[in-house]
């Protein structure tokens, strides 16, 4: 049972427990608000339901474990299972038995060079997010009283530009939309899917759970409830994120095409948009296979469909779309995970920015 109290460092809970025969309390203290203990103590008393004892200093990586169990597993997605999981098996590599109250900034900065040291900033990013969220979590339970992630970097040392030749200009972004229209076939569902991919920045897994509902042709907007695992279950599951549900706009002519190849498939009365004859979706390789001999046959770099969404996105933002709007449409859960992801984007619209300011002041001062 809780209780809570205000004190002159902040809100406190204690939490009365009974373990091996014994009853004790466990208290949290320094909490801004009444709403921020109670949730501290109702994760401690989920804990403690779950038949969960009290370590004052766990091995970190038997409270990862159990953080994960008991409040990520199946809450979202089969993928981010997976991710959490990733992050437990890197951790266990570095960290091994170190206690939880061991680990410093130093220490978990140690730990994100290591584990960076010839990989992408997206994959490290991606590691640090899940583990960040168990010591938070590890913080607001009284666990540790620091927070080692603080003023982290989370940086790989691959090189950037491989990294940021993932997306399309403009130029080619048009190249590659004329030549997936030619010739368009209802039977060849990749070209579908990659112009859908063009047109809404969607992940693939989020076209393939599309259904015919979730467009909606007077309204021209597409909703984004659910995803498709195409590389393990094979089933139609929860989004990546709750972000990840959102409604967005769909141009004009690509719902034309949609209407058209709507018409042309309708005789298999199919619920999803993307289903093939024998009622199967389309594999990932077969739609970068699709993808990559139309660069070929342009000339252009080749890409994977993924690709496709930073495109997107880079196009939004050299017309100058609001970057907030971008997020939500992306199904990013917070604009900071944009700015991480397409940061090396918005440098460069920046440097151009700088270049006409610098453009103009020169005409004010030349200007007779």
């Amino acid at each position: 049972m809780a209780s809570f109290k205000k004190l002159s460092t902040g809100w406190q809970y204690r939490v009365s427990y009974k373990e091996d025969d014994q009853y004790k309390i466990k208290s949290g203290n320094g909490y801004s608000t009444k709403k921020e203990a109670q949730i501290a103590a109702a994760k401690l008393e989920d804990l403690l339901n779950k038949g969960n004892k009290i370590n004052k200093n766990p091995e970190f990586l038997e409270y990862f474990q159990k953080w994960y169990e008991v409040f990520k597993k199946d809450k979202h997605s089969e993928k981010n299972n997976r991710d959490i999981m990733l992050s437990i098996n890197t951790a266990k590599k570095f960290f091994k038995k170190t206690k939880i109250k061991d680990i410093d900034r130093k220490k978990y900065q140690e730990f994100l060079n290591w584990y960076g040291n010839g990989r992408a900033s997206a994959t490290v990013r991606k590691v640090h997010v899940y583990t960040k969220g168990c010591l938070l979590d590890a913080l607001q339970e009284g666990i540790i009283h620091k927070d080692p992630t603080r003023n982290i970097v989370a940086k790989g040392t691959e090189a950037v530009r491989n990294e940021r030749n993932k997306y399309l200009n403009q130029r080619e972004a048009v190249a590659l939309i004329n030549e997936i229209k030619k010739g368009m076939k209802p039977e060849w569902q990749s070209r579908y899917i990659i112009l859908v991919g063009i047109a809404t920045g969607l992940r693939f897994s989020e076209i393939l759970a599309l259904s015919w509902e979730d467009v909606n042709f007077k309204e021209k907007t597409v909703s984004v409830k659910s995803a498709f695992d195409y590389t393990h279950t094979k089933k139609i599951q929860k989004t990546k994120t709750e972000a990840s549900k959102r409604v967005i706009s769909i141009d004009d002519a690509t719902l034309t095409i949609l209407k058209e190849y709507k018409l042309a498939t309708q005789i298999n009365h199919s619920k999803y948009v993307f289903l093939d004859n024998q009622f199967n979706h389309v594999s990932n390789n077969a739609v970068n296979k699709s993808l990559k001999n139309a660069c070929k046959r342009i000339g252009i770099t080749e890409i994977t469909f993924h690709s496709l969404r930073h495109t997107h996105c880079s196009l939004l933002i050299y017309q100058g779309v609001n970057i907030k709007y971008i997020s939500k449409r992306l199904g990013h859960s917070t604009i900071s995970i944009t700015y991480q992801v397409y940061g090396h984007i918005l440098d460069e619209l920046e440097q151009r920015e700088s270049s006409k300011v610098d453009d103009m002041m020169e005409q004010l001062y030349n200007a007779k």
